[in-house]
């Protein structure tokens, strides 16, 4: 007996695939019932409009996605995706579409965490493509470029945030970020390396320079570390106010010796790459890549030694507002200890005008006139307190909270 084969067709009422061994098949579905020869050409047809359809939202969602048009190229790759589920690229780009647009808008520190989460899953599903078909290796290359692309942009919003956090965790988070990003630049450089032995292509190699480059820069980024501020043990206040009792420090989160050292040999695996494809390129096209290696150094030296000089003028800052913090604090402290001093000496001196004139029927006027003087005295002490209060409390705020928007001037961001 004949084994019936199976036969995958598509519903043209409801649109549902089923499949069925019946010459006569009837949709699972909404019922609708149709002969098996018909049905068969009505789903090529209905395969090739969708995959004409698919085409044409692809294109469009594309073309608004290089225009950096993030809501319109979202819209169109979610479209595609309705209609067919297994498109990567779409599926890819929708992705980093969100990201692109939740850092434009939030006002609020975002993780990578899980947006990696999710190219994790796109990684799994490029892998069982054929790895030979030649829209696999375009596929490829667009991936790594759009990635290089995205990772720059938020390696530059890190950087924005880097100036100061509120505390150790969030400190981490940023760093975590940051290793993320190095880790997926360092994988883009193996895919591209293994691509461009294949096929050495003049694409190739400036997309190679280009990773080597934000793989640097953010290796800059990673090796200052993250500075975060770490309240001290409360100081006695010797004022007797409740205000500005804390001095803060701004520590810096370090890599640990395993994150380094991994750091470090990643990143002279990717400068090696760069300096093999230089040199084994030719003619006018060694010249061209020679300069842009050159040029590519230079803007990633340049930019660790401004990041550099900007962080010593800032620990210059601190510590000219700390100093300012305690001299006000010393100014209260003295202050304090001299009003109450003048107090009890006004309060003597009246007793003892009070006494002298009830007890001895003497006036001693310079003893009432010393007293009056005591208790301006007070009074203006506690002017020029009220007045060192308010700067200590001033460059409290400065050194404990205010010292991330005052470095970069963003105002942006809130933990």
């Amino acid at each position: 007996m004949a084994e019936k084969i199976m036969n995958v067709v598509r519903c043209p009422v409801c649109k549902s695939s089923y499949e069925s061994t019946e010459q006569v098949c009837k949709c699972p579905v909404c019922g609708h019932a149709e002969n098996l020869k018909v049905l068969l050409a009505k789903t090529k047809i209905a395969s090739a409009e969708t995959n004409v359809t698919v085409y044409r939202m692809m294109a469009s969602a594309d073309a608004y996605f290089a225009k950096k048009s993030y809501d319109e190229a979202y819209i169109g790759y979610s479209s595609v995706l309705e209609t067919d589920r297994s498109y990567l690229k779409a599926f890819f780009r929708r992705e980093l579409t969100s990201q692109y647009l939740m850092l434009e808008s939030s006002s609020v520190y975002l993780s990578s965490e899980s947006f990696f989460m999710k190219m994790q899953e796109i990684k799994e599903r490029f892998r069982k493509l054929d790895p030979d078909d030649e829209e696999t290796q375009k596929l490829r290359i667009t991936m790594c470029r759009d990635m290089l692309e995205y990772i720059s942009v938020r390696s530059d919003y890190e950087k924005r945030y880097a100036s100061a956090h509120k505390n150790v965790k969030n400190a981490e988070v940023y760093m975590s970020n940051l290793i993320l990003l190095f880790e997926y630049t360092v994988e883009a450089m193996r895919i591209l390396e293994n691509l461009s032995k294949s096929e050495n292509s003049k694409e190739l190699s400036y997309l190679i320079i280009e990773c080597c480059s934000l793989t640097m820069k953010i290796r800059g980024m990673l090796t200052a570390g993250a500075e975060y501020i770490e309240t001290s043990d409360k100081m006695d206040d010797l004022s007797g106010e409740n205000s500005a009792k804390n001095v803060s420090r701004i520590r810096r989160r370090m890599l640990t010796q395993d994150e380094g050292l991994k750091i470090e040999t990643e990143a002279g695996y990717v400068q090696k790459v760069k300096d093999n494809i230089v040199s084994n390129a030719e003619g006018d096209l060694y010249k061209e890549l020679r300069a842009a290696k050159e040029q590519s150094e230079k803007t990633v030296n340049d930019h660790i030694e401004n990041e550099d000089k900007k962080r010593a003028e800032y620990e210059q800052w601190r510590r000219n507002n700390e100093q300012e913090y305690m001299a006000a604090d010393k100014a209260i402290l003295i202050c304090d200890i001299a009003g109450k001093a003048a107090i009890i000496f006004a309060i003597i001196m009246i007793a003892m005008y009070l006494i002298e004139m009830i007890a001895f029927d003497k006036v001693l006027t310079v003893m009432l006139v010393t007293g009056i003087i005591f208790v301006a005295a007070k009074v203006g002490l506690d002017f020029v307190k009220k007045s060192a209060e308010k700067k200590k409390s001033f460059y409290a705020k400065v050194i404990e909270g205010d010292s991330a928007n005052i470095r970069s001037g963003n105002l942006n961001f809130k933990e």
